[in-house]
């Protein structure tokens, strides 16, 4: 269909009668058709206007005859790290989780973590640390400051600095409502963008939306955030979180859409922990990513990933009965899989361009 709507653009424009469209996509009846516009019209990819039908923003960048390379960062610490290092790859964009260096009320032990990361020559984002809900936080509040959180991004020397934000994944499960957890993700999101500009870190920012199980929940909290005052026009790149858990590819996709197109041209998106068989859904529509995966499959199973580019996703591998490797090995066997899955992604939104992690 979509091979139909970029022929027919260039000759008529971005908006199309029926019967333009009609004119260059010939399966099918007209009804079929008319299945096919009402489908497109429900994920957001046409808008229609009167008697035309219009291609959306978000289909435009799926048109773009040379749309940019999402940005892939790895996620790990300590060991994952210094495999990172050992492999020579370069460069490697790197997200840090703050909430595994916090401990005895202060945060430590992240120097050796931050300086391998900067050996990496890739962009340095540190993020809120919620995934620590899962294990190591109790209750339903980060135990440390706004400010805490802070001095770490700037002692560390981070180039993006997520907000902080409460996983409704792990939390409303807990008990936690989605309607409270969305508001106080929006409230510590004031407060990180009220304190980051008095520290002149402002423009290093990036709002996490949160939601739970309906795209509609991701934009009421982007609606929050714009009640604060915090909108598209002043930050460029905006993070998605509780989808890295989602065992569902249409909520992945349905969400990042939706976001997608409130966002409009203005600002990226920035998805967390995506699972990386969704990712090939969506990866058209964000603008960056980041993936423990590799760390995950090495150490808690002994897997290897594989990429196949004939299937589109990953192939888990073990070793042979009697056959072990060890956890350094797997990783850095992993981490060159994730690698060449993000190149043929790249490459296959650049035919006649090579992909690098950057």
């Amino acid at each position: 269909m979509f091979k139909a709507f970029s022929k027919a653009i260039y000759k008529h424009g971005v908006c199309l009668s029926y019967k333009e469209i009609l004119e260059y996509y010939k399966r099918g009846s007209k009804g079929h058709l008319s299945r096919v516009l009402k489908h497109l019209e429900s994920v957001g990819l046409i808008e229609r206007r009167d008697n035309v039908f219009c291609v959306s923003p978000i289909a435009l960048k799926l048109l773009d005859p040379d749309p940019p390379c999402p940005i892939l960062f790895l996620a790990g610490g300590d060991t994952a790290l210094k495999v990172a290092v050992e492999s020579g790859v370069r460069p490697l964009n790197w997200l840090l989780s703050a909430g595994r260096y916090w401990g005895g009320g202060v945060f430590r032990g992240f120097e050796n973590d931050v300086a391998l990361a900067r050996r990496l020559g890739g962009i340095l984002f540190i993020d809120s640390g919620a995934q620590q809900f899962y294990s190591k936080f109790h209750g339903l509040v980060y135990p440390y400051t706004v400010s805490q959180y802070l001095d770490l991004a700037l002692r560390i020397g981070a180039n993006l600095v997520a907000t902080l934000d409460l996983p409704l994944d792990i939390l409303t499960p807990r008990g936690l409502s989605v309607e409270r957890g969305i508001q106080l993700t929006a409230e510590l999101g004031a407060e990180v963008v009220a304190t980051a500009e008095k520290l002149g870190i402002e423009d290093r920012v990036v709002p996490v939306l949160q939601g739970y199980d309906d795209p509609s929940q991701w934009l009421e909290n982007l609606d929050l955030y714009k009640e604060h005052g915090i909108t598209p026009a002043k930050f460029k790149l905006w993070g998605l979180g509780s989808l890295c858990m989602a065992r569902s590819p249409k909520l992945t996709q349905g969400v990042i859409i939706a976001v997608r197109k409130a966002l409009g041209s203005e600002a990226g998106i920035h998805v967390f922990g995506i699972s990386l068989n969704h990712l090939r859904r969506v990866y058209k529509f964000i603008d960056s990513y980041d993936t423990a995966a590799w760390v995950y499959w090495a150490k808690m199973d002994g897997a290897v990933l594989v990429w196949s580019p004939r299937r589109m996703s990953f192939i888990h591998l073990q070793a042979r009965e009697g056959k072990r490797y060890d956890t350094e090995t797997l990783l850095e066997a992993n981490l060159r899989q994730v690698v060449a899955m993000h190149e043929w992604l790249c490459n296959s939104l650049h035919p006649s361009k090579s992909a690098t992690s950057s």
